[in-house]
């Protein structure tokens, strides 16, 4: 039954490439009033034209970080597995569709735990004033990626079990 896998393939090139995509750019929150542009992400924040790395990063950013790192690994080996699966059904006694399901499963749950910290402690945030800052496209990209990387877990296990 090829094309599960294929679609199963396709779902996890997409779901990492919006978690590739979230990780790297910097529209996590924009903020828009008449003087002032500005926009962060995880890696650095811009004001107006000028761009300056963090020095140094609050605990949420960097367990943020960490997450959605975890969630990569996980999105690749679930890719890389799924593209095995193509050549041979087993590495030993372990079903690479399993794998990639498993995998598929624990970067849908990173990237959930990742964006869900970053979240909350911007929800929790007291001196953002309403209306003014927002979540930016690159934070929509990560959530993007979460029901997507469940949904290949999801259409990765059916391929499992028509096989």
């Amino acid at each position: 039954m090829a094309s599960p896998r294929i679609l199963s393939t396709v779902l996890d090139l997409l779901s990492l490439l919006l978690l590739l995509a979230a990780l790297g750019a910097d529209h996590w929150l924009v903020a828009n009033s008449r003087l002032v542009t500005s926009y962060s992400g995880l890696w650095k924040v811009c004001v107006n034209s000028g761009c300056w790395m963090f020095a140094s990063v609050p605990g949420y950013i960097e367990a943020t970080r960490a997450f959605l790192f975890l969630a990569m690994i996980a999105g690749f080996l679930s890719f890389f597995a799924l593209i095995a699966s193509f050549f041979r059904s087993h590495l030993g006694p372990v079903s690479l569709s399993l794998v990639s399901a498993v995998g598929s499963f624990s970067a849908g749950l990173c990237a959930m735990i990742a964006l869900a910290v970053y979240t909350g402690e911007f929800a929790g945030a007291v001196n953002v004033p309403p209306g003014q800052v927002t979540f930016g496209w690159s934070f929509g990209l990560g959530w993007a990626s979460f029901p997507l990387f469940l949904l290949t877990g999801v259409v990765t296990l059916r391929t499992l079990r028509a096989s």
